[in-house]
């Protein structure tokens, strides 16, 4: 009787991925996120600053546990997808994933990028991948929830075609959802 093999998501080198060239000319690498990332996303973590965690998760919170770093890091390929990049050292510079939804033809998605990064397109590299991903997997949209203060993340999404939609039952939370029946903007 043969072993099953993993599925694909688990078998993946933690090195191997798509390299590309950030707007400052620095090399980084794409790929999917793999359980030996544990440390190298606790320390993705800790170069976060805390407002930038708060608009992310919604609360306040000091350090990634081992057990959270554990969890982000192991996604069942069923039901998500996740996406690290990686500088020329190996570090987490960026990390974006998608969660299917029970009911409907959508995902939730999440993006975030080392604070010093802003603006140097790895945000924009990570969610092609998962645009990509999603489209591969019949996902109809993606949506995030957003605090309305988050203005960075809204004008990320507006840029890359996103539309807005108040959410009545969250004060303070926008609903930003991209159409994967369109191309994302370029600019």
């Amino acid at each position: 009787m043969s072993t099953p093999r993993p599925p694909a998501a688990t078998r993946r080198s933690p090195t191997r991925g798509r390299a590309f060239r950030a707007r400052d000319g620095r090399l980084y690498r794409l790929r999917a996120i793999h359980p030996s990332d544990v440390p190298a996303l606790q320390r993705a973590f800790q170069r976060l600053d805390p407002e930038q965690v708060r608009q992310r998760t919604f609360h306040r919170i000091n350090e990634l546990s081992l057990e959270a770093a554990t969890r982000f890091a192991t996604v069942d390929p069923a039901v998500g997808a996740a996406y690290v990049v990686l500088d020329e050292d190996g570090e987490i510079r960026g990390e974006a994933r998608f969660f299917v939804d029970a009911v409907g033809s959508g995902a939730e998605f999440a993006v975030i990028t080392d604070p010093t990064l802003a603006g140097h397109g790895l945000g924009r590299a990570l969610m092609h991948r998962l645009v990509r991903e999603a489209r591969q997997r019949g996902v109809a949209s993606l949506w995030g929830t957003v605090l309305a203060q988050n203005t960075q993340m809204l004008e990320f999404s507006r840029r890359l075609g996103a539309t807005r939609e108040a959410s009545e039952d969250e004060p303070g939370v926008v609903r930003v959802r991209f159409d994967l029946s369109h191309r994302l903007r370029r600019r």
